[in-house]
């Protein structure tokens, strides 16, 4: 079952935000961020899952324009205010994405996948409105960091989710995506190390190259010759797609 932080749980993770080891998880995710999202400022980025906001806020200082969505409204609220007037936040569902095709320039979700079971569909519903980059990111299920917060009374808001291997974030970029140029990060074993590739890093990212989808209409050909039949539209693919690669 998917989890939405409602009142209770959104004020439990504001509070831990503001606990050495809050402060700690955010200089390492918006720093795994900064190593594996090429982005450009001006930029549109949407955040699924965007919590209280804490990756939308460090995307801001960079340039992005800054779009969020959260399925409970509490944390919504709260990620809005944090924000201010130049983030817009959205209630919505992760799955079904109130968004047109091609709405956003980069889509990343942080630690998002870990509180849903259908993870396919929501990635796919990532690449839809992304015309560039979608990134995924989560706490790694191999790094003992990560079961740590799994221990009784260790009051970290990401308890209840479900922790994935990084192989699973391979397969889901390949498998929703297709063969499409992709790149990966994970944190370092110790604060300013430059290491990229650790394998028990706490936190994993992969972020892959998408496709932006066009819809076109059928091409009808009109035949003005004497006893012609009536216009028929012509058979098309019905979408054409070009290719942006991470550089």
């Amino acid at each position: 079952m998917d989890l939405v932080f409602e009142a209770a749980e959104a004020q439990a993770y504001e509070r831990w935000l503001e606990t050495p080891a809050g402060q700690s998880y955010v200089r390492e995710s918006c720093a795994l961020l900064d190593r594996i999202l090429d982005f450009r400022p001006g930029w549109r980025v949407l955040d699924v899952g965007c919590g209280l906001g804490i990756h939308l806020a460090h995307l801001m200082g960079r340039g992005a324009l800054a779009h969020g969505l959260e399925a409970g409204p509490v944390a919504a609220r709260l990620a809005a205010g944090r924000l201010g007037p130049k983030a817009d936040i959205d209630v919505g569902d992760a799955h079904d994405l109130p968004y047109e095709d091609n709405s956003f320039d980069a889509v990343i979700l942080v630690d998002t996948l870990e509180f849903t079971e259908r993870r396919a569909q929501v990635v796919a519903e990532a690449a839809r409105v992304a015309t560039s980059r979608v990134c995924l990111m989560a706490m790694n299920l191999l790094a003992p960091r990560t079961w740590l917060s799994h221990l009784p009374g260790s009051g970290h808001p990401f308890a209840q989710g479900m922790f994935l291997p990084p192989w699973s974030l391979f397969r889901l970029a390949r498998e929703v995506l297709g063969p499409v140029p992709r790149s990966w990060a994970a944190t370092p074993p110790w604060r300013g190390s430059k290491l990229r590739h650790w394998p028990m890093g706490n936190l994993w990212a992969v972020c892959s190259a998408v496709t932006p989808r066009y819809r076109t209409r059928p091409l009808t050909v009109t035949n003005t010759a004497a006893g012609a039949s009536p216009p028929q539209p012509v058979a098309g693919h019905g979408r054409v797609s070009v290719l942006h690669r991470i550089k």
